[in-house]
């Protein structure tokens, strides 16, 4: 089994490459779920899939405009990790 950190790379690299957003929005990306891990691994908790898709949920209802929209295309990235 691949590690979570090579299953997101590889899965946003195809989505990159499928998609027509810019670098930098990716790396916003790459930065919230990082973000969604540390907070999870900080407060003690599991860091899985499941676990970070709702943190991520949960940083996305809190959100505003196209902070909103980076949280959902991470959510969306990680879910397709799960299928």
């Amino acid at each position: 089994m691949l590690p979570l950190q090579v299953l997101f790379s590889r899965t946003v690299a195809l989505e990159f490459l499928l998609s027509t957003d810019k670098p930098a929005d990716m790396a916003d990306v790459h930065a919230v779920v990082g973000q969604a891990v540390s907070s999870l691994l900080k407060s003690g908790k599991t860091a899985g899939l499941q676990d970070i898709i709702a943190f991520l949920q949960h940083q996305q209802a809190r959100s505003v405009n196209g902070q909103r929209e980076v949280y959902a295309r991470a959510v969306r990235i990680v879910m397709s990790m799960v299928n």
